[in-house]
């Protein structure tokens, strides 16, 4: 009997995965090779923005304001290279970029150092010794950026892509969802009707209901075909929502409100989804696993956006999604503008999942470079890569040319 829990709590330790046999011979064959991370370099980046992208909170990026990325390159004493990545965006969270290449070059990357690929549980462990994840998640962007490259590695060196770690994909495609950034409601008319083939748009508004429910007008009208799943931003105060939440009855295409009084509203969030129409998504408000628990006993929202940075990972995001399930909470699956190595590891992990609506990942319409190769989308449709790894190509040579000076 204590041999068998000794087994059992193994396996829970693993994050809940059952180890495919692709992985575990793989990870055989690293331990035969001996092979380890030999060294971890830390790229920051800047990469334009096609249009201005505007949310409840403020701009992420626009013409002249390109997006900060930092991208990590994780390289085996063998030769092989694993990516990471992760953006940052500190009006919707607080890791700037100069905190998450510090938080990487000084604490995280030299725990790296001299371990396995396969190795991603012991040194997430160690990362939440490094930078405590206190409340809710320690530098979780940061750390992000460091599993997905252990994970690109994983999957190279054991033959299998990124999903098949997870336990395998469920969808060989996956359509996305385009978000619509708050601007005049003409203008915001213009961008729907910009991409025919998305048939789910996630569109921002601001807090002024009056603006707000002619922006939502003007959307209607020109894509009467179009889902609509709406998003605050936490722009709006809970006091005075519900004046809001009585017009926008009115709007049958409307699936969702996501995030509309601010993250540490919890009860705000609680009062919005009793009087919502629709079903209320919480995101910048629940970051990890425990904050799942945590929202689900408060009845504070119908549905958990998973986003991979504001997680810690890849694996972290699916404990998110696990425990949403487990307490009866819709998924649904975003990002924050990321570039191709983030994009791919999201692509991967919802390939994985079934999200109540397509995944908002917007890069690919925001971005005037994903900085990668190989990804397959046609229109709104991205194809899961069954290739090893992430399944995509990094030119070092283009991220090295796009590469900011932090400090």
């Amino acid at each position: 009997m204590k041999t068998d829990r000794r087994r059992f709590g193994l396996a829970m330790a693993a994050g809940g995965f059952a180890m495919s046999s692709g992985w575990a011979s793989g990870a055989r064959a690293a331990d035969r090779k001996g092979t380890r991370i030999r060294k971890v370099e830390v790229i920051p980046v800047g990469i334009e923005f096609r249009t201005a992208f505007n949310i409840g909170v403020g701009q992420v990026g626009g013409k002249g304001l390109p997006g900060k990325y930092v991208y990590v390159k994780a390289t085996t004493d063998d030769g092989h290279v694993g990516w990471g990545a992760t953006t940052t965006v500190p009006n919707w969270s607080y890791e700037t970029v100069e905190a998450v290449v510090g938080t990487l070059e000084h604490h995280l990357a030299p725990i790296a150092i001299g371990r396995s690929p396969f190795e991603w549980n012991a040194l997430k462990k160690e990362m939440d010794a490094r930078i405590r994840p206190a409340v809710s998640n320690g530098a979780p962007f940061a750390k992000s950026a460091i599993e997905i490259a252990f994970l690109d590695l994983a999957g190279q060196i054991s033959g299998q892509p990124v999903h098949a770690l997870l336990g395998g994909k469920v969808h060989d495609t996956l359509d996305l969802c385009y978000a619509v950034s708050i601007d005049e409601p003409d203008a915001m008319a213009a961008e729907v009707a910009r991409w025919p083939a998305c048939w789910c748009f996630k569109v921002k508004v601001s807090g002024d209901t009056d603006k707000d429910v002619l922006r939502l007008r003007a959307i209607s009208d020109a894509r009467p075909d179009a889902v609509i799943w709406l998003d605050a931003n936490q722009s709006y105060q809970s006091i005075a929502l519900e004046r809001f939440l009585h017009a926008i009855a009115q709007f049958d295409k409307i699936r969702c409100f996501e995030q509309p009084v601010r993250s540490e509203d919890w009860l705000g969030m609680r009062r919005a989804r009793e009087k919502s129409p629709y079903p209320v998504a919480i995101d910048e408000g629940c970051f990890s696993s425990f904050d799942v628990a945590r929202m689900s006993r408060l009845d504070a929202a119908d549905l958990v956006v998973l986003k991979v940075p504001k997680s810690g990972g890849v694996t972290n995001c699916y404990k998110s999604a696990v425990v949403s399930e487990a307490n009866g909470l819709g998924l649904l699956g975003s990002g924050l503008t990321d570039a191709g190595v983030s994009f791919m590891a999201a692509i991967h992990l919802y390939s994985t999942l079934d999200l109540l609506l397509p995944p908002e990942l917007n890069g690919p319409q925001f971005l005037t470079s994903m900085m990668a190769e190989g990804i397959q989308q046609d229109g709104v449709t991205v194809t899961v890569p069954d290739t090893p790894g992430l399944g995509i190509t990094v030119s070092e040579e283009t991220l090295r040319a796009h590469q900011i000076k932090v400090g």
